[in-house]
């Protein structure tokens, strides 16, 4: 399978790109333009990258290819490779995808946008973060 086999300097670009594409969908749904001290970015790119490769074959293969040549892609656009980016330019790249009609970008962006803060909001709660991202008196959802 393609995903298994990636050569090493691939799943390295591979991981930066997850990476700078989860921290862009997490200050998206903070409305933050910066991430500073916010906990549990580099672990929501851990899992988010597993997620992705743990897709169906060639459902993984599309998306890693699709991840990479995005990556790509911003050159054109914004002047350097996406990972490299700063925030906010990251931020808009990715806002510029969203409003790409049905089809390959969009099943793209759907997979980052949705999965990259389910996945922090996640790990915030599963690590009892919560209050360091939402402030005091907000560690958990509540129930008895």
């Amino acid at each position: 399978m393609l995903t298994r086999n990636l050569p090493p300097s691939t799943r390295a670009r591979l991981r930066d790109v997850v990476r700078a594409i989860a921290e862009a969908e997490v200050a998206d749904e903070l409305h933050r333009d910066e991430l500073g001290a916010v906990p549990m970015l580099v672990e929501t790119a851990e899992v988010l990258e597993r997620r992705l490769l743990g897709m169906p074959g060639h459902f993984a293969a599309g998306m890693v290819v699709l991840t990479l040549v995005f990556d790509r892609s911003t050159t054109v656009t914004d002047g350097g490779a996406f990972r490299a980016l700063p925030l906010a330019a990251r931020r808009r790249a990715l806002g510029r995808l969203r409003g790409k009609p049905l089809g390959p970008l969009a099943n793209f962006t759907t997979f980052y946008d949705k999965m990259a803060p389910f996945i922090f909001w996640s790990q915030l709660e599963e690590h009892g973060l919560l209050g360091a991202v939402l402030g005091p008196g907000c560690d958990h959802g509540g129930g008895a």
